[in-house]
């Protein structure tokens, strides 16, 4: 872990003045640079590392463990399509280089500056971002370092169990509230809008934030004994009470490292096409039985990318299946195949064009297959959270919805489930057809036009939703929450399929709680036929100096990938 200790002490020393640094500081100072920096000028810096580290490990790896796109061509299928994990490399290490880099530190010095100032706004935020960071850390790497993070002068860094993690997390957040509490009888001292381009300075939307990590904290342990449904539902209710409180990072889009990692520009779509699994749930086959059109989503069109040709009974959405991609993905797009401006009439050159017309479309556009303007700023190309300067989600009202809806259910309290499970999927429908204008200039996701009320209400009405509180199930909320979450919230998705271990069928139909979700047919082969559950830790630093710690825990075990999380356990 050398590596990331001299980091640290780089940054302490940058930032705190250790005094066995001070002669190659003045050495080296510049009266032009202030050697404090302002609360105000390094909170933007830690905000901005939040989406491109979730979109980086989630797009491209754990998205495709919960299948919600996968490899387009099966020629290129890899190890994390088939639920594998690589070895001997360097993936999946950008959450570690958020934690414990990019926020790490900055956090720190946040938090003693903003006390030696008064400034409880910026203590209380910087609190909240770390309680958030160390959660999502944990849920994906298990055993991490908590307690000994930033110890000075450590070269070994001592991993804490999960459990120890959990609780850890549950401190940072109450002591999170009692500066968010104090700022908020202060109001005249908050000077929090200067860095905060989330929430606007907004001190009791950050409270919000803060009590939806709890919610997370308390109900990833559904499957303990400890597990206490009532104050998971309390979080909730004191979590995001409208799409309006959505924890949303806005892009400007002026530079690659300022525009949405999933956006034309940066092309890192290219290669990834959505998953049967997620055209099931939305067309109605997995909901309702059926994808005749009166059970078609309406959100489907806003989401999802329609494939040329509308012949297999959903409007076109089509998708591919984890290791087996699209058949059709080498072929040239439809129009290279016209003659003259019209389609071939017969032989091979038919059965080209009407196999083109059948490849499943790139996440940017229908019919599209190809990235629209790669390298160019162009905010009018890109389609829902696909677009340079669409936001990227954290965490939403729609999703603390249904996290009270399945605690109620767990509790038996239909009635409370239900209402909440209305209330998130009328969230999520806001949450598409929210204006994004007002969030520092940011693209709409919904594009041209939201979804109309008549749509919605149609939808609300149809065999998709259940109609009744007793007729409610967890397929119905687990569904329509991995919805909610899908292209964005891959790792919360990731924490409820782990809880279920994939598969768990639903206690009321006895069918599994993800209907129609298969794992893959073929798993990795460091797999042993199992599931994956949990991320190596750094590659470069934890197994060059903390391998002590690594060997403890079996890590460097082939399969130590595929072990359950101490939260998906009873």
């Amino acid at each position: 872990m050398k590596i990331r200790f001299l980091y640290i002490v780089m940054a302490a020393s940058l930032l705190t003045g250790i005094t066995s640094c001070k002669k190659f500081l003045d050495i080296n100072s510049d009266p032009d640079t202030t050697q404090e920096p302002s609360n105000s000028s390094v909170l933007p810096q830690c905000l901005a590392a939040i989406p491109t580290a979730l979109q980086s490990d989630g797009a491209l790896y754990v998205a495709k463990y919960v299948q919600n796109w996968l490899t387009g061509s099966s020629a290129n299928a890899n190890m994390y399509d088939q639920q594998g994990y690589s070895f001997a490399g360097g993936t999946m290490a950008a959450t570690w280089n958020m934690t414990y880099y990019a926020l790490g530190n900055n956090l720190n010095y946040i938090i003693e500056n903003g006390q030696k100032k008064s400034q409880n706004d910026y203590v209380g935020v910087a609190l909240a971002l770390k309680a958030w960071s160390f959660q999502h850390t944990t849920d994906y790497n298990g055993d991490i370092p908590f307690y000994d993070a930033f110890k000075p002068n450590t070269f070994v860094f001592k991993y804490d169990a999960q459990e120890q993690v959990y609780k850890g997390v549950d401190s940072l957040c109450r002591t999170a509230l009692t500066y968010l509490d104090r700022a908020m009888n202060e109001p005249a001292l908050n000077t929090l809008a200067k860095g905060d381009y989330v929430y606007n300075g907004d001190v009791s939307k950050w409270k919000k934030f803060v009590y939806g990590i709890l919610a997370r904290n308390w109900h990833h342990l559904s499957n303990k004994s400890t597990y206490n449904a009532d104050s998971v539902i309390s979080y909730c209710d004191k979590a995001m009470a409208t799409v309006n409180d959505d924890f949303v990072v806005p892009f400007d889009a002026t530079i690659n490292n300022n525009s949405n990692y999933f956006g034309t520009f940066r092309d890192n779509m290219s290669t990834l096409r959505q998953s049967n699994f997620v055209v099931r749930v939305l067309d109605g086959t997995a909901l309702a039985g059926s994808n005749v059109k009166a059970n078609r989503d309406p959100r489907m069109a806003y989401m999802l990318s329609a494939s040329n040709d509308t012949s297999n009974g959903n409007g076109g959405f089509r998708g591919v299946d984890p290791g087996q991609g699209d058949p059709n993905y080498a072929l040239n797009p439809p129009s290279s195949y016209l003659v003259n401006g019209l389609p071939p009439t017969s032989g091979t050159a038919l059965a080209n064009y009407n196999n083109a017309r059948k490849k499943v479309a790139v996440a940017w556009g229908d019919s599209t297959y190809t990235n629209v303007s790669p390298g160019v700023f162009n905010n009018a190309t890109g389609k829902y959270l696909f677009q340079n300067k669409a936001p990227f989600p954290v965490m939403t009202y729609a999703e603390m919805q249904f996290i009270k809806a399945e605690a109620a259910i767990r509790s038996n309290n239909s009635a409370v489930a239900y209402t909440a499970y209305k209330n998130g999927i009328n969230g999520h429908f806001d949450f598409i057809n929210r204006s994004y204008n007002a969030v520092r200039g940011a693209s709409n996701i919904y594009g041209v036009n939201p979804i109309s009320a008549a749509a919605r209400s149609s939808y609300l009405a149809s065999a998709n939703v259940k109609q009744t509180a007793p007729l409610l199930t967890r397929t119905d909320i687990m569904l329509q929450k991995y919805i909610a979450l899908w292209g964005w919230g891959f790792f919360e998705t990731w924490v409820d399929m782990r809880r279920y271990h994939y598969i768990d069928p639903d206690p009321a139909t006895n069918l599994p709680v993800y209907n129609t979700f298969t794992l893959p047919t073929a798993l990795f082969g460091n797999n042993n036929n199992l599931p994956v559950y949990r991320v190596r830790p750094h590659f470069t630093s934890e197994y060059t100096y903390n391998r002590s710690e690594l060997e403890r825990l079996g890590v460097l075990q082939q399969n130590y990938h595929t072990i359950k999380m101490w939260f998906s356990e009873p």
